[in-house]
């Protein structure tokens, strides 16, 4: 176009063609200036008359480039000037044709990007929000302010429209207007929108694909978070490219200092072979078809006791003793038989008895141009050190590394084939645990290590009583177990439980010459009369020593039917217990966890519910003691674990994204392999990992320590959410906080139920939410009942409530209407 085209023709122009900028030229076609769709609104934001001429109006003086310019060279002299036009001249200067953002998407190509890189990774994350009843003028203004080409149009947060430059200037370019009518006359109702977690390679060839201009990047919610424009995913290829250049530069310079130094070192070919064969540690060598070497390598030579020399020509039978010779040379025909290489493991001693150990040979058929086998390479490789790191790996697995004792499963393994050949020879079994008295205050007193030292010490005191075909066993922390095969009478587990009594009760002497003195209480169980199967027994055994500490500790009991007069009525109800699990009796309640910020429900908690015929729903407070006594726990709880996902998913696909969370009893802790439980569920139910909170009390985490750290640390490395139920009643220390991977702290009720009027209660709730707040925790506040509570709450910085303020626990149909 020329300086004397008005503004309504330039914007005839661009409607008509629909492109984004004209160039303004003179007789001898030499760009005299661009006039762009960004000119345009701003044109419309300033009101000026479409009667106004371009040469009044337009960018003079354009940034334009040679067509011969190379394309990542073009697009960066288009990002460092903040172009989005470049004109392109040939040698006389003379206008040859525009190229813009998309022309550079369409030709650069993604192959260099990252496939880790992520669309919120270069997203802006700032957009132009509008409402629909935005103007025309006034959204004109704001983009052309903005130096924006689009806005984006919300309604409460989520976007449902877009109006672009292009959509403005076609307007008043088609229709007269003054720009006072609504921008949602004209906006774009097809969006184009991603998650923020899709990978920008898809991002980008959906935008080039379809050839639109952004993208909306929104949350899991449907929330708008930032957007992708084209002008982000150039810069992000761009930088892809050079760094790949970079990268490809930096090889290419090794490439070649590694080839000079090889030319340096070796001379030719015939040498650098030698030097591989030489320097590799493994056993190499070549035979013909006949078994006639041909050459090896000096690592084959130490087998043999022979220079290569002397080994090519002849065969294994001038070497070896004849059966070995026999034995090697029918590995040959297999391996040369087989379309594979074959695998053999084999003990091999160097003729001069140097060395001898375990060799994994592969040996391969050797083929001709014609697929002819003409012989068999084979090398052995030295897994002598391998098989001694995975003996060491075998013992740390079931082995305790402080006391070398057999750890719990390698305990009940042994148990169980104990039970068994006891059923068969009518023998009687004892297992007996052994807990130490006072064994915290040593921990406490001297620290860790000195604890350590002493149950070293209370190790060599198990192995100097009894004999060596006993099993010894380290629970974990200060227990001990022992199974006694063969006993002739209930009465030897007493004298041996008492003897070790005594002698644990002797005194101790550190190596730092302090004097420790403790004690030990145990329980005994026995089989057949106690129970049948290794996980009874060992619960048993537990129960009765459960019963010695409560009973004065130094003491030991056994597990009988005269324990307590009530043993009857649990037994009773732990049928009914199991028959309810057999017949789908139990049921979740869920208990809306609230966004205190926004006061949206965000999650749920569930809570196993009773549903007894004869007495309708029975609390949890009833049974779950019961269930733990009985072990009947473990099933009860992988079933809270399934439903509570299974539910969780069907939320999920209907849109309601909620945080699933449930309790985990210390019991389960102690008895249950919970990621294996929880892992199961998920890939059951197809529930999210990232949806799940599993809630543990402190003391449930304080029980075995290091077990259940490693156990957290299993489950976090999943995705899987991690709260510490009851905050506040237990140890609540600072320092084992920072040991434990934990996301949630749930502020135990007895702080809540008088604040914010008590004062002692106040403090200590605001000393919770500032220390978890400080270490990145969210906050939960547990039983929140009043307006009150939850203002209060909200004010210090508290992350989310649930109490009977929002709701009490419901069926999931109630739930769900609640959601509604």
């Amino acid at each position: 176009m020329r300086p004397s085209h008005t503004l309504d023709d330039a914007l005839a122009q661009m409607v008509e063609y629909a492109i984004s900028s004209v160039v303004v030229v003179d007789e001898a076609h030499i760009p005299l200036g661009i006039f762009t769709e960004h000119d345009a609104l701003r044109m419309v934001a300033e009101g000026r008359s479409k009667q106004t001429l371009l040469g009044d109006i337009m960018t003079k003086e354009p940034f334009c480039v040679s067509a011969s310019l190379y394309l990542h060279d073009a697009y960066t002299q288009l990002e460092e000037h903040g172009y989005r036009h470049l004109i392109v001249v040939d040698e006389a200067g003379c206008y040859v044709g525009v190229t813009s953002e998309g022309d550079f998407l369409r030709h650069m190509g993604f192959e260099n990007l990252s496939q880790y890189q992520r669309a919120s990774d270069v997203m802006s994350e700032a957009p132009l929000l509008i409402t629909p009843q935005t103007s025309l003028k006034e959204a004109a203004v704001l983009m052309s302010r903005g130096r924006s080409d689009y806005a984006i149009i919300t309604e409460e947060r989520r976007p449902v429209a877009i109006v672009r430059e292009r959509d403005i200037a076609r307007r008043f370019a088609l229709a007269q207007s003054d720009g006072s009518e609504c921008v949602d006359t004209i906006a774009q109702r097809e969006l184009f929108s991603i998650p923020s977690r899709t990978e920008l390679r898809e991002a980008s060839a959906l935008i080039e694909r379809h050839g639109i201009h952004q993208l909306i990047v929104t949350d899991d919610e449907g929330f708008i978070v930032g957007i992708l424009s084209r002008h982000d995913v150039l810069k992000a290829i761009h930088g892809a490219y050079f760094e790949f250049l970079v990268q490809t530069i930096e090889s290419k310079s090794d490439q070649l200092e590694q080839l000079e130094r090889s030319y340096e070192e070796i001379v030719d070919e015939s040498n650098l072979l030698e030097n591989i064969l030489t320097t590799i540690p493994d056993l190499i060598w070549l035979k013909n078809t006949d078994g006639v070497y041909l050459t090896c390598n000096r690592s084959f030579e130490r087998f043999f006791g022979a220079a290569r020399a002397q080994i090519v020509g002849k065969t294994d039978f001038d070497f070896v003793d004849a059966e070995l010779a026999h034995f090697f040379r029918h590995n040959d025909r297999l391996a040369m038989a087989a379309t594979q290489p074959r695998h053999n493991e084999e003990y091999l001693v160097f003729a001069d008895g140097s060395y001898e150990g375990s060799f994994d040979t592969i040996k391969t058929a050797m083929r001709n141009k014609n697929g002819e086998v003409v012989g068999i390479l084979g090398i052995a490789r030295d897994i002598t050190p391998l098989n001694h790191f995975k003996n060491r790996i075998e013992t740390l697995a079931n082995f305790d590394t402080l006391t070398g004792f057999a750890n719990r499963s390698l305990l009940l393994s042994h148990l169980e084939r104990t039970l068994a050949k006891a059923r068969r020879n009518s023998d009687m079994t004892a297992l007996l645990i052994f807990d130490l008295d006072r064994f915290k205050d040593v921990n406490d007193s001297y620290g860790h290590s000195a604890g350590d030292e002493l149950l070293t010490l209370v190790a060599e005191r198990f192995r100097e009583r009894f004999r060596s075909h006993d099993v010894l066993s380290r629970l974990g922390g200060d227990e001990f177990a022992v199974v006694i095969e063969h006993l002739s009478s209930s009465d030897g587990a007493a004298l041996l439980a008492q003897e070790m009594i005594e002698r644990l009760s002797l005194p101790y002497t550190l190596q730092n010459g302090q004097s420790i003195h403790i004690g030990a209480s145990v329980g005994i169980a026995l089989a057949p009369q106690h129970a049948a199967d290794a996980q009874s027994l060992l619960q048993y055994a537990d129960t009765a020593l459960y019963r010695a500490k409560n009973e004065g500790r130094g003491i030991f009991r056994y597990y009988t039917d005269d324990l307590t007069h009530s043993a009857k009525t649990r037994i009773e109800s732990t049928l009914q217990l199991r028959e309810a699990l057999r017949l789908g009796e139990f049921c979740l309640y869920y208990q809306p966890q609230v966004h205190l910020q926004s006061g949206r429900i965000v999650g749920a908690e569930a809570l196993i519910r009773w549903n007894d015929p004869k007495r309708g729903l029975v609390s949890p407070m009833e049974f779950i003691p019961l269930a733990e006594e009985s072990g009947l726990i473990n099933p009860i709880g992988a079933w809270v674990i399934e439903e509570a996902c299974r539910q969780g998913k069907i939320w999920h696909d209907i849109g309601y994204h909620l945080q699933i969370s449930l309790n985990v009893s210390a019991y389960q802790v102690r008895h249950q392999n919970i990621p294996e439980v929880v892992e199961s569920a998920l890939r059951q139910s197809g529930f999210s990992p990232d949806k799940l909170t599993l809630e543990l009390t402190e003391s449930a985490m304080m029980e075995r320590q290091e077990e259940v750290v490693q156990m957290l640390h299993l489950l976090r490395a999943r995705g899987i959410h991690l709260a510490i139920d009851d905050f506040g009643t237990g140890y609540s220390s600072y320092s084992y906080l920072k040991r434990f991977p934990i996301d949630v702290l749930k502020i135990d009720k007895s702080f809540i139920d008088d604040v914010p009027y008590h004062a002692d209660d106040t403090t200590i709730v605001r000393a919770i939410v500032a220390m978890g707040g400080a270490l990145g925790f969210s906050i939960l506040a547990e039983e929140v009942e009043q307006a009150e509570q939850a203002e209060f709450l909200k004010a210090l910085g508290c992350t989310h409530y649930q109490g009977y303020l929002k709701s009490r626990p419901l069926s999931a149909e109630a739930f769900e209407a609640l959601l509604g």
